[in-house]
């Protein structure tokens, strides 16, 4: 025979606070959402890579032809990804630390594929794979006490 047990009160489980770790996630955020979304306008509306002098050789090797769809994922996931876990986190929902941690994460991963496909590195590379690197760690810090609570109420 099962139990059937109460939902966790969402009040039990604290709210994202704007402390120091919050503010330098969303604050990344938006800044990798602002450059994120320029650079996938910027891919998909030229996808020969003119408008941001990548020429289309660099994507030998790998499965796009030309940058729009590179442009697609740079500008959806990681444009609009970041601005929609910065606001959610501006609001202290719950789940914006997390969606942070795998903006930060996916966004490492995105710089280490992009390495090992065009096989060249500028600036850029290390510079937002940091990015992506303090935004995850910050957003650890910053969603820690609502971790603890959701795991709380799971004990």
């Amino acid at each position: 025979m099962t139990t059937l047990t109460a939902a966790p009160s969402s009040t039990s489980i604290p709210r994202p606070v704007m402390d120091r770790a919050g503010k330098t996630a969303v604050s990344l955020l938006i800044l990798l959402g602002i450059g994120a979304l320029a650079g996938g306008v910027s891919l998909v509306a030229k996808p020969d890579g003119s408008v941001m002098q990548l020429p289309v050789r660099l994507l030998a090797g790998s499965p796009f032809p030309d940058f729009f769809v590179p442009g697609l994922i740079l500008g959806g996931v990681f444009g609009v990804g970041s601005v929609v876990a910065a606001v959610l986190g501006l609001r202290r929902w719950r789940v914006a630390p997390f969606l942070a941690f795998a903006v930060g994460c996916g966004q490492m991963i995105w710089i280490t594929v992009e390495l090992a496909i065009i096989k060249e590195l500028s600036l850029l590379h290390p510079t937002f794979f940091g990015l992506g690197l303090v935004i995850a760690v910050a957003s650890v810090l910053w969603g820690w006490p609502t971790f603890q609570g959701w795991r709380g109420t799971r004990a």
